[in-house]
């Protein structure tokens, strides 16, 4: 049995966060209900982002400093080895976190229409991408979104966001790949894998994280951990994800091999 990080109820208001060790990624996924009290869900989630990250660092929330990279990756300069990203969308956010590997997550919300999808993948996506999209026309959004969230984690998770073109990559899912991306590039630069899964809650999400390694030796672990609050009786279905056990309440998270 793992030792419990968050050691403060009143700081983490839910089960023991999962132990962070070497090797291995930690997805939390949270719904925002009425706990909000007059905030936005992007400033929920900046709050609920530090008081993660004080559990893990085990420091008061109010001495947690985040800085910003030229690109505008956040990052921990008195704790550099904590490596984390955030997201939200819709009442949904998500945090991505690991010990010295860079990390991205994001997510997206199934909407709009395909019309528009089709037009940003003809001008913006991979040329295998827009093949891709094009071989289910019925669920077009759905794979669009799925295709976004992937691109944005590993942009993230590289810290160049939108100045790194999105048709220099490949992120295309593979019949059998179990929730899993080998990212393709043109020039080398680390190399990941970005997991993936669409959550079922007030709405369709696509969700993403992965990190980046060095070496061909190295991989990291992921588990999806579900947030829930003391008064949120709210619980996302995680499904197309064969590889990742959700938690919710007391249930323990089985870490996954990629």
């Amino acid at each position: 049995m793992t030792r419990p990080v968050a050691r403060s109820p009143s700081t983490y208001r839910c089960n023991p966060l999962p132990e962070l060790i070497d090797g291995r990624g930690i997805c939390l996924l949270r719904h925002f209900g009425s706990e909000l009290a007059g905030m936005t869900v992007r400033q929920g989630a900046q709050r609920w982002l530090y008081q993660v990250l004080a559990a893990y660092l085990e420091v008061p929330v109010d001495q947690v400093r985040i800085a910003r990279t030229a690109t505008g990756k956040p990052w921990l300069p008195e704790h550099a080895w904590l490596r984390f990203n955030l997201t939200h969308s819709g009442d949904l956010a998500a945090i991505a976190l690991c010990r010295e590997h860079e990390v991205g997550v994001d997510l997206e919300m199934v909407s709009g229409k395909v019309a528009v999808k089709q037009s940003i993948a003809q001008r913006f996506f991979h040329p295998e991408e827009q093949r891709w999209l094009a071989l289910d026309e019925a669920d077009y959004l759905a794979r669009f979104t799925q295709l976004w969230s992937l691109k944005e984690a590993w942009l993230k998770a590289r810290g160049t966001g939108l100045t790194q073109s999105l048709a220099s990559f490949c992120v295309i899912p593979q019949a059998g790949s179990s929730g899993v991306v080998h990212v393709r590039q043109d020039a080398p630069s680390g190399r990941g894998q970005i997991h993936y899964c669409q959550v079922q809650g007030q709405g369709r999400f696509c969700l993403a994280y992965g990190a980046i390694v060095e070496s061909p030796q190295s991989s990291v672990q992921w588990q999806l951990s579900c947030h829930q609050t003391q008064s949120d009786g709210f619980t996302p279905i995680v499904y197309e994800q064969s590889d990742v056990e959700i938690s919710l309440a007391n249930e323990p998270v089985a870490p996954v091999s990629t």
